[in-house]
């Protein structure tokens, strides 16, 4: 089963999300920006990374423009409590980011987000391969 990465720096969310979908995914999550880099070097590889947005010290657009470079395979989804336009377009352009989800996001977006998502890195690893052979 693939792994799945959930940052957020509120507690609360992230034990909700753990409890809700953790009999679907594989679920680890990280407190904040800088744990969830430290996890994605050391724990990873991730199919997924699901980060909020603001965040003290790393934030999630940061969070996630790092991941791209380290991790280029894992898929990078922004899940944010700031739904503005420019939030948005500055995660997309520096993240790179294949899902942005506001909060509160039905269980039912969320889900079909992280298989999509797992889905998406499958395809990024086998087109490496297919790339590197064929």
């Amino acid at each position: 089963m693939e792994k799945i990465l959930l940052v957020d720096d509120e507690p609360s969310i992230l034990e909700a999300l753990q409890r809700q979908f953790r009999k679907q995914f594989c679920l680890q999550i990280a407190s904040g920006g800088e744990e969830g880099l430290t996890m994605v070097r050391v724990k990873g590889p991730y199919a997924v990374v699901v980060s909020d947005c603001r965040m003290p010290l790393l934030d999630g657009i940061q969070l996630l423009g790092l991941i791209r470079k380290i991790a280029p395979n894992t898929v990078r989804m922004m899940l944010t409590g700031n739904n503005d336009l420019h939030t948005a377009m500055e995660a997309v352009n520096k993240g790179e980011i294949f899902r942005f989800l506001t909060k509160p996001c039905e269980p039912e977006t969320f889900s079909k987000a992280l298989e999509d998502g797992i889905k998406q890195y499958q395809l990024n690893l086998s087109s490496k391969t297919v790339g590197k052979w064929g």
